[in-house]
Protein backbone atom coordinates (compact mmCIF):
# COMPACT_ATOMS: atom_id res chain seq x y z
CA UNK A 1 0.00 0.00 0.00
CA UNK A 2 1.35 3.44 -0.86
CA UNK A 3 2.30 6.00 1.76
CA UNK A 4 0.01 8.98 1.19
CA UNK A 5 0.29 12.57 2.35
CA UNK A 6 -2.63 14.99 2.12
CA UNK A 7 -2.59 18.66 1.16
CA UNK A 8 -5.65 20.89 1.47
CA UNK A 9 -5.92 24.43 2.76
CA UNK A 10 -9.35 23.84 4.34
CA UNK A 11 -9.52 21.58 7.40
CA UNK A 12 -12.83 19.95 6.44
CA UNK A 13 -11.54 19.05 3.00
CA UNK A 14 -8.29 17.77 4.49
CA UNK A 15 -10.33 15.44 6.70
CA UNK A 16 -12.30 14.09 3.73
CA UNK A 17 -9.11 13.40 1.77
CA UNK A 18 -7.54 11.73 4.81
CA UNK A 19 -10.46 9.27 4.87
CA UNK A 20 -9.82 8.44 1.19
CA UNK A 21 -6.09 8.00 1.90
CA UNK A 22 -6.83 5.57 4.73
CA UNK A 23 -9.11 3.54 2.47
CA UNK A 24 -6.59 3.22 -0.38
CA UNK A 25 -3.20 3.44 1.29
CA UNK A 26 -1.38 4.42 4.47
CA UNK A 27 -2.02 7.98 5.62
CA UNK A 28 1.29 9.42 6.79
CA UNK A 29 0.36 13.03 7.55
CA UNK A 30 -1.35 16.10 6.13
CA UNK A 31 -0.48 19.73 5.51
CA UNK A 32 -2.37 22.95 4.96
CA UNK A 33 0.37 25.11 3.45
CA UNK A 34 3.18 24.62 0.94
CA UNK A 35 6.01 25.04 3.45
CA UNK A 36 4.54 22.34 5.72
CA UNK A 37 4.05 20.04 2.71
CA UNK A 38 7.67 20.56 1.68
CA UNK A 39 8.88 19.64 5.19
CA UNK A 40 6.61 16.59 5.21
CA UNK A 41 8.02 15.38 1.88
CA UNK A 42 11.60 15.85 3.09
CA UNK A 43 10.92 14.09 6.40
CA UNK A 44 8.86 11.05 5.38
CA UNK A 45 8.87 8.47 2.60
CA UNK A 46 5.79 9.59 0.67
CA UNK A 47 4.64 7.79 -2.47
CA UNK A 48 1.67 10.00 -3.31
CA UNK A 49 0.52 13.47 -2.31
CA UNK A 50 -3.25 13.67 -2.61
CA UNK A 51 -3.89 17.38 -2.90
CA UNK A 52 -6.56 19.95 -3.49
CA UNK A 53 -5.84 23.62 -3.94
CA UNK A 54 -2.35 23.37 -5.39
CA UNK A 55 -1.60 25.67 -8.31
CA UNK A 56 0.95 25.06 -11.05
CA UNK A 57 3.41 27.37 -9.27
CA UNK A 58 3.00 25.39 -6.04
CA UNK A 59 3.61 22.10 -7.84
CA UNK A 60 6.70 23.46 -9.59
CA UNK A 61 8.01 24.75 -6.24
CA UNK A 62 8.00 21.21 -4.86
CA UNK A 63 10.88 20.35 -7.19
CA UNK A 64 11.71 16.64 -7.27
CA UNK A 65 8.53 15.82 -5.36
CA UNK A 66 6.15 17.02 -8.11
CA UNK A 67 5.91 13.56 -9.69
CA UNK A 68 4.16 12.31 -6.56
CA UNK A 69 1.35 14.89 -6.68
CA UNK A 70 -2.18 13.75 -7.48
CA UNK A 71 -4.27 16.90 -7.62
CA UNK A 72 -8.02 17.45 -7.49
CA UNK A 73 -8.63 20.56 -9.58
CA UNK A 74 -10.86 22.31 -12.07
CA UNK A 75 -10.40 21.05 -15.62
CA UNK A 76 -9.30 24.52 -16.77
CA UNK A 77 -6.13 24.20 -14.66
CA UNK A 78 -5.34 20.58 -15.51
CA UNK A 79 -2.99 21.23 -18.44
CA UNK A 80 -0.93 23.73 -16.43
CA UNK A 81 -0.70 21.31 -13.50
CA UNK A 82 0.41 18.50 -15.82
CA UNK A 83 3.06 20.74 -17.38
CA UNK A 84 4.26 21.61 -13.88
CA UNK A 85 4.87 17.88 -13.33
CA UNK A 86 1.81 16.54 -11.46
CA UNK A 87 1.42 12.77 -11.70
CA UNK A 88 -2.37 13.00 -11.98
CA UNK A 89 -5.07 15.62 -12.24
CA UNK A 90 -8.57 14.53 -11.30
CA UNK A 91 -11.85 16.43 -11.22
CA UNK A 92 -12.35 18.34 -7.98
CA UNK A 93 -15.53 16.36 -7.31
CA UNK A 94 -14.03 12.92 -8.07
CA UNK A 95 -15.60 10.07 -6.09
CA UNK A 96 -13.52 8.17 -3.55
CA UNK A 97 -13.49 5.07 -5.78
CA UNK A 98 -12.15 7.14 -8.70
CA UNK A 99 -9.41 8.57 -6.51
CA UNK A 100 -8.59 5.06 -5.29
CA UNK A 101 -8.29 3.77 -8.85
CA UNK A 102 -6.09 6.74 -9.73
CA UNK A 103 -3.86 6.04 -6.71
CA UNK A 104 -3.38 2.48 -7.93
CA UNK A 105 -2.58 3.59 -11.48
CA UNK A 106 -0.27 6.40 -10.42
CA UNK A 107 1.54 3.88 -8.23
CA UNK A 108 2.32 1.94 -11.41
CA UNK A 109 3.93 5.01 -12.96
CA UNK A 110 1.00 6.11 -15.11
CA UNK A 111 0.05 9.76 -15.54
CA UNK A 112 -3.64 10.61 -15.49
CA UNK A 113 -5.24 13.66 -17.08
CA UNK A 114 -8.74 14.78 -17.99
CA UNK A 115 -9.54 14.57 -21.70
CA UNK A 116 -9.58 18.35 -22.18
CA UNK A 117 -6.11 18.70 -20.64
CA UNK A 118 -4.72 15.89 -22.77
CA UNK A 119 -6.16 17.46 -25.93
CA UNK A 120 -4.76 20.87 -24.92
CA UNK A 121 -1.28 19.44 -24.31
CA UNK A 122 -1.38 17.55 -27.60
CA UNK A 123 -2.48 20.68 -29.47
CA UNK A 124 -5.70 19.05 -30.63
CA UNK A 125 -8.64 21.33 -31.24
CA UNK A 126 -11.37 20.71 -28.70
CA UNK A 127 -14.42 19.15 -30.34
CA UNK A 128 -17.62 21.12 -30.42
CA UNK A 129 -20.48 20.01 -28.24
CA UNK A 130 -23.38 18.45 -30.10
CA UNK A 131 -25.45 21.60 -29.69
CA UNK A 132 -22.69 23.66 -31.40
CA UNK A 133 -22.36 21.36 -34.42
CA UNK A 134 -24.33 22.25 -37.55
CA UNK A 135 -27.62 20.44 -38.02
CA UNK A 136 -27.43 18.00 -40.93
CA UNK A 137 -30.51 16.37 -42.38
CA UNK A 138 -30.71 12.57 -42.26
CA UNK A 139 -29.91 12.46 -46.00
CA UNK A 140 -26.91 14.79 -45.52
CA UNK A 141 -25.64 12.46 -42.79
CA UNK A 142 -25.88 9.53 -45.24
CA UNK A 143 -24.01 11.57 -47.85
CA UNK A 144 -21.39 12.56 -45.27
CA UNK A 145 -20.88 8.89 -44.33
CA UNK A 146 -20.41 8.03 -48.01
CA UNK A 147 -17.95 10.91 -48.35
CA UNK A 148 -16.02 9.51 -45.39
CA UNK A 149 -15.79 6.22 -47.31
CA UNK A 150 -14.16 8.16 -50.15
CA UNK A 151 -17.12 7.85 -52.51
CA UNK A 152 -17.34 10.40 -55.36
CA UNK A 153 -20.70 12.00 -56.20
CA UNK A 154 -21.61 9.34 -58.80
CA UNK A 155 -21.06 6.53 -56.30
CA UNK A 156 -22.96 8.44 -53.61
CA UNK A 157 -25.89 8.83 -56.01
CA UNK A 158 -25.92 5.12 -56.86
CA UNK A 159 -25.51 4.04 -53.24
CA UNK A 160 -28.37 6.23 -52.00
CA UNK A 161 -30.63 5.85 -55.03
CA UNK A 162 -30.62 9.55 -55.85
CA UNK A 163 -29.65 11.51 -58.94
CA UNK A 164 -26.09 12.72 -59.52
CA UNK A 165 -27.30 16.33 -59.28
CA UNK A 166 -29.04 15.66 -55.94
CA UNK A 167 -25.87 14.06 -54.57
CA UNK A 168 -23.87 17.07 -55.76
CA UNK A 169 -26.40 19.39 -54.10
CA UNK A 170 -26.12 17.54 -50.76
CA UNK A 171 -22.31 17.63 -50.86
CA UNK A 172 -22.41 21.39 -51.52
CA UNK A 173 -24.86 21.85 -48.64
CA UNK A 174 -22.59 19.88 -46.30
CA UNK A 175 -19.58 21.99 -47.31
CA UNK A 176 -21.56 25.15 -46.60
CA UNK A 177 -22.84 23.98 -43.22
CA UNK A 178 -19.35 22.90 -42.16
CA UNK A 179 -17.82 26.11 -43.51
CA UNK A 180 -15.39 24.08 -45.62
CA UNK A 181 -13.94 24.69 -49.08
CA UNK A 182 -13.09 21.08 -49.88
CA UNK A 183 -14.42 17.62 -49.12
CA UNK A 184 -11.27 16.83 -47.13
CA UNK A 185 -11.69 19.93 -44.99
CA UNK A 186 -15.38 19.13 -44.47
CA UNK A 187 -14.56 15.58 -43.35
CA UNK A 188 -11.86 16.80 -40.97
CA UNK A 189 -14.26 19.28 -39.38
CA UNK A 190 -17.07 16.74 -39.24
CA UNK A 191 -14.75 14.28 -37.48
CA UNK A 192 -13.74 16.90 -34.89
CA UNK A 193 -17.42 17.63 -34.28
CA UNK A 194 -18.22 13.95 -33.85
CA UNK A 195 -20.48 13.85 -36.90
CA UNK A 196 -18.50 11.11 -38.65
CA UNK A 197 -15.82 8.55 -37.85
CA UNK A 198 -12.82 8.46 -40.17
Amino acid sequence: MPNIAIFAREGARRGALEAVARAYGRLVDSAGDIAALGRLLERDAIDIVLAEGLGAEDVAALGDHTARCMILADEDNAADLALAGAAAVLPRDAAAATIGAAIALAGQGLRLLPDLALRTLAGIETPLHADEAPVLTPREREVLAAMADGAPNKVIARRLGISFHTAKFHVASILTKLDADTRTEALARAARMGLVML
